[in-house]
């Protein structure tokens, strides 16, 4: 492996690496509770699902992954327990989800620094903070599986890395990267997969070492995903998750780079406009995209075989992750995920070749990601926003108080409302979506329930599915939210 610059990592390490360091992050950290202020960052019944789960296993019911789906672990739902000791609402959710990227932000820096150096490491590490509004926003979220599936797929980036030039404890290295792949694998399918990628090159540089690579790679895998397996054994093998079948092979590799790398990098909002118009957006865009493919090949000429795991997990990501037809969806940028790390490495490669005061000083760690901010992510969040904040979740929180004032205990109606609404009331009702049911004990406690007994609630104007004659319920609209509350609990 080629090293780095030795006089460029004496001078930029330490005391002045971390000073540099604290603005941008201060800013990033700024954004975030900014945008929890906003509309943007709103509960949704997904991810209170991990509170509820949470609550679960406080109860002494566990679960060995995310209720309703055959994939997606439940390791945010462990992690958030504490904080749900301390209390209740979003801030729990919103604390775990920053904490957890913040790991991801520190191992995406280990993972860069062998490559292109600590200053432009640390360049990458306080970009991948924010990245962009959409990503932001996304990780404000702890989608169970999705934070701690990246932790491990970052992870075995670096442990793949290391393994190429790294012999001395070898299979020490090999089964924490196959623990890590098989929790990835776990956490989420598609972690999985670019762990495997990352792998392939130590693999075939260590093809003929069993004991000292094989083996201990695959008993880690073994254990990793040892959750998985057990939930197989007891329920089958796991169904695909829904996608809408519209799209084909070719349809979602183009997706990645016309739509969904452009959303991911703050530059196109949701609904498919361009943040600073079609004759500008697409080119800066288009520039980013190239500028980091490009920079794996930088990287390959600087470091050699070191970087392969990178850059090939980088190049085979994109065809292989194109054969998953769930990740068709490309408007909130959460299947970028999995494309990032290697691309900001990407980016970061660029940096390490420019004249030492430029890309590796620490001034360059302070400028950089917080110009970084204010281009990709505060002009797509404004867009998007407004500047004025606000507590997003006052809609259902008064929809909850109004139910609590009627004395309901038994809730049925819209998913999108009723496991939100769980969440924020705290234990005090017991509910059952329309659709789908993910918890099933209490779903079953309403379906015992006498009608007469249980309230409803829908979108302001949807079409309800009424337990009663319609002349039954009373409606209240409180919030957004139409409530039927039935004779039982007037």
């Amino acid at each position: 492996m080629a090293d780095v610059d030795t006089r460029t990592r004496a001078e930029v390490t330490g005391r002045a690496l971390l000073l540099a360091a604290i603005p941008p992050i201060v800013l990033a950290l700024l954004v975030r509770i900014w945008v929890a202020h906003t509309s943007l960052l709103a509960l949704n019944s997904d991810e209170t699902l991990v509170g509820l789960q949470a609550r679960e296993a406080m109860d002494g019911t566990f679960y060995l992954m995310v209720a309703g789906n055959d994939y997606g672990s439940t390791t945010e739902s462990y992690l958030l327990i504490p904080f749900l000791l301390a209390g209740g609402g979003a801030w729990p959710l919103r604390l775990l989800a920053g904490l957890l990227w913040a790991v991801v932000a520190f191992l995406l820096y280990r993972t860069a620094r062998p490559l292109i150096g600590p200053a432009a490491a640390a360049v990458v590490g306080v970009i991948a903070l924010s990245v962009s509004g959409a990503i932001l926003v996304v990780t404000s979220r702890p989608y169970m599986g999705y934070p701690t599936g990246m932790i491990a797929m970052v992870g075995v980036l670096a442990l793949a890395g290391r393994a190429m030039h790294d012999d001395s404890r070898l299979p020490w290295i090999a089964g924490l990267a196959g623990l890590a792949t098989g929790f990835a694998v776990w956490s989420h399918p598609m972690f999985g997969v670019v762990c495997v990628l990352a792998l392939l090159p130590p693999t075939l540089r260590h093809w003929r070492r069993l004991l000292g690579w094989a083996l201990p790679g695959a008993i880690g895998a073994v254990v990793g995903v040892s959750p998985w397996l057990v939930y197989i054994q007891q329920r089958g093998l796991p169904a695909a998750a829904r996608s809408s079948g519209d799209t084909t092979y070719l349809d979602r590799l183009v997706g990645f780079f016309v739509a969904l790398l452009p959303r991911a990098f703050g530059l196109r909002l949701p609904r498919g406009e361009w943040l600073w118009g079609e004759a500008v957006t697409p080119v800066v865009a288009g520039v980013i995209v190239v500028a980091a493919v490009t920079g794996w090949i930088v990287l390959l000429r600087r470091c050699g075989s070191a970087a392969a795991p990178v850059v090939f997990a980088g190049v085979a990501a994109f065809p292989v992750l194109a054969t998953f037809g769930q990740l068709e969806f490309v408007d909130d940028a959460r299947y970028a995920l999995p494309f990032l790390p290697m691309l900001l490495v990407g980016l970061g490669g660029w940096l390490a070749v420019l004249p030492q005061r430029w890309g590796s000083s620490a001034w360059s760690v302070t400028v950089v990601p917080t110009a970084w901010v204010l281009l990709f992510c505060v002009p797509i969040l404004v867009r998007q926003a407004g500047w004025a904040p606000e507590n997003p979740d006052r809609a259902p929180i008064a929809a909850v108080r109004a139910l609590e004032d009627r004395g309901v205990t038994f809730l049925r109606g819209d998913y999108w409302a009723i496991y939100l609404m769980d969440y924020l009331a705290d234990g005090s009702l017991v509910v059952r979506p329309d659709f789908p049911i993910r918890l099933l004990g209490p779903a079953a406690d309403v379906e015992a329930a006498d009608p007469a007994e249980v309230a409803l609630v829908y979108g302001a104007g949807a079409e309800p599915s009424l337990l009663l004659p319609a002349a039954d319920y009373e409606i209240l609209s409180v919030g957004g939210y139409d409530l039927y509350l039935p004779p039982g609990v007037r």
